[in-house]
């Protein structure tokens, strides 16, 4: 583990090198707590801002991409609007080209020149979108103008503005207010009826539509599904070569304290996001929280294996050794996922916490024998 940690030091130091002479290249980097553009400032290049809150009320000339805690923009920008926020994102100024955003809500009440793309909790568009709105999100309520089409996922989706062509969505729930005007069709896919106002006005078809996978899609899903499995089993029989002490330790620390190890695991699953967010906003910290981040992803697709190896050597009862009682497991947990898929996300999820938590205190098992063997040495 020493070694390993070493190594994932070294690579966020080297990219943190790279970074600092590559910066000036990039445009205007600006990190603080709050990254403020004041009324009256012209700022001619892009403008890459990290913070925990960010303000423009000036003009930026060139693209705003943004990381941050919450965005508001009361003055122009006027290229396009990139950003993740993990608050509230709010849009009173004017954007000239497009605005692509994952937040947790989003206030769009200035006008957007191109296209408007969110991923978010809550969105309220007021203002006037010249090409496409597409969104994903839990309710999108549309008062605003959108020049082309509307495509959106959601759980709640209102139109009360106008759309020029056509509106497509997949919504549990969906309204067409008094003041919508949509030129073209509306399609939808929806668990309840579609509320139309007997004001609203629709210029093409209102139709709900039949979603059916066409042949190639179902081929390519089964393919992709016999792959993840097969991805599953090479990447566990490789974790357990390289991984050659930790690995058995953290199968029979599943199988005799899996409590223990799913509370630990539930640290370990929680803990990395918390971690990355305070170093995103700087920029010695960014390279540390990507690679924390990557480690994190990489922990959710290969964290089950100690419990499904588990599982399957009591299973086997014993017999096979651990590689045939993780083919086994891994084989029986992918098929349960398939078939009750109304709890997959419940039996990824025991496992996944359970293979963390065994894998953490199975390595640092091994770290404390090494400590006393390296004392006993001495």
């Amino acid at each position: 583990m020493p070694f390993l940690f070493r190594r994932a030091l070294s690579v966020a130091l080297l990219a943190g090198g790279i970074a600092l002479p590559a910066a000036p290249l990039l445009g205007s980097i600006r990190m603080a707590n709050q990254v403020i553009v004041p009324e009256g400032t012209v700022v001619a290049e892009d403008l890459y801002a990290l913070g925990g809150r960010t303000i423009i009320e000036g003009t930026i000339q060139g693209d705003l991409v943004v990381l941050s805690g919450e965005v508001i923009v009361t003055g122009t920008v006027e290229g396009d609007v990139v950003g993740l926020v993990w608050g509230p994102a709010r849009f009173t100024g004017e954007v000239g080209e497009s605005v692509l955003l994952a937040a947790l809500r989003l206030d769009a009440g200035g006008p957007v020149g191109a296209d408007l793309g969110a991923l978010v909790g809550e969105a309220r568009v007021s203002s006037a979108v010249a090409r496409d709105l597409v969104a994903i999100g839990g309710a999108i309520d549309l008062t605003g103008s959108v020049g082309r089409d509307l495509r959106a996922q959601a759980w709640r989706l209102t139109v009360d503005g106008e759309v020029g062509r056509d509106v497509s969505a997949r919504v549990d729930d969906m309204v067409l207010g008094s003041a919508a005007r949509v030129g073209g069709d509306v399609t939808f896919r929806a668990s309840d009826r579609v509320q139309v106002s007997d004001a609203a006005s629709v210029g093409g078809a209102l139709v709900q539509a039949r979603v059916v996978a066409p042949t190639w899609a179902r081929a390519v899903t089964r393919l992709v599904g016999w792959l993840s499995v097969l991805g599953f089993l090479v990447a566990g029989v490789a974790l357990f070569w390289v991984f050659r002490g930790t690995a058995p330790r953290s199968v029979r620390v599943a199988r005799e304290h899996p409590w223990r190890a799913a509370l630990v695991g539930l640290g370990v699953l929680v803990l990395p996001p918390l971690l990355a967010i305070p170093l995103f906003l700087t920029l010695v910290g960014l390279p540390v929280a990507v690679l924390i981040l990557l480690f994190w992803v990489l922990g959710l697709f290969l964290g089950p294996i100690p419990a499904v190896a588990a599982a399957g050597g009591r299973l086997l009862g014993g017999r096979g050794g651990l590689l045939a009682g993780f083919v086994v497991g891994a084989l029986l947990w992918r098929a349960g996922m398939w078939a009750l898929s109304l709890v997959a996300a419940l039996l990824y999820l025991m496992p996944l916490l359970v293979g963390l938590g065994a894998f953490t205190i199975a390595a640092w098992q091994g770290r404390q024998e090494s400590v006393r063997r390296a004392a006993v040495y001495v």
